[in-house]
C-alpha cells in the first residue's frame, strides 16, 4: 500500500464509522430477544412452581402413608378393606396430580427449548435478513475487514468492536467514556485492519 492511497482509505474509513447506525430491524430483533428471555425467565419460575407443587404432593404421599401406617399400628374399628380403599382413592388422586404436573413441566421444557432455539436463530447474522441498504453494506465491509461488533448484552447497543488480524484479536471501544473520538477512532481502526 502506497503512502498516496493510506489519506484516501482513511476518508472512507471514517465516512463508513460516522455513518454506522442501527437499522430497524436490528432494534427489532433485540425487542424480539428480551421478550424472549423475559417469556423464558417466566416459563422456568412457572417450572419451579410446578416442582414445588409436585414436592407438596410426595409429601402429602409420605404423609397419608404414614397415616395409613399409624391407623395399623393403632389397630382402629376400621376393618382393613376400608383402610385399604381410602389409602389407595388418596394414592390415586396424588398420582393424577402428579402426572398432571409432571406434563405440564415437560411442556414448559419443550417450550423453554422452542425459544432457544428461536433466540439462537435471531442471533444469526442480522444483516443476511435485511434488505441490502447502505447500513447493511457499511456492516458487511466491516465484517470484511476482520471488525466484528459487539453488542452490549443490556442495552444492544454497540458499545465495542473486536478486530480479528491473522496474529490476535484486539478489542477497540467505540462508544462510551473510553472511546476515542471518530478520526482517532478510524485511524486506530484502520491501523488494525492493515
Amino acid at each position: 500500500m502506497s503512502a498516496e492511497e493510506l489519506p484516501e482509505k482513511r476518508n472512507v474509513m471514517q465516512s463508513v464509522i460516522a455513518t454506522l447506525q442501527h437499522s430497524d430491524d436490528a432494534r427489532v430483533c433485540r425487542d424480539i430477544s428480551q421478550q424472549l428471555e423475559q417469556t423464558r425467565v417466566q416459563r422456568r419460575s412457572e417450572a419451579d412452581a410446578v416442582q414445588e407443587a409436585l414436592q407438596q404432593l410426595s409429601r402429602r404421599l409420605q404423609g397419608a402413608r404414614s397415616r395409613v401406617d399409624a391407623a395399623k399400628a393403632q389397630r382402629e374399628q376400621k376393618s382393613h378393606a376400608e383402610t385399604m380403599r381410602d389409602m389407595h382413592a388418596e394414592q390415586q388422586t396424588t398420582d393424577s396430580a402428579i402426572a398432571e404436573l409432571e406434563a405440564r413441566r415437560a411442556a414448559m421444557a419443550r417450550d423453554i427449548a422452542a425459544l432457544e432455539t428461536q433466540l439462537a436463530a435471531l442471533d444469526e447474522n442480522v444483516e443476511h435478513q435485511m434488505a441490502p441498504d447502505e447500513n447493511v453494506l457499511k456492516l458487511q465491509l466491516l465484517r470484511g475487514l476482520g471488525v466484528e461488533p459487539l453488542a452490549n448484552a443490556q442495552t444492544g447497543l454497540v458499545e465495542r468492536a473486536r478486530v480479528w488480524t491473522p496474529s490476535s484479536a484486539s478489542v477497540v471501544d467505540v462508544r462510551g467514556p473510553n472511546a476515542l473520538p471518530p478520526h482517532q477512532l478510524a485511524a486506530q481502526l484502520w491501523e488494525l485492519c492493515s
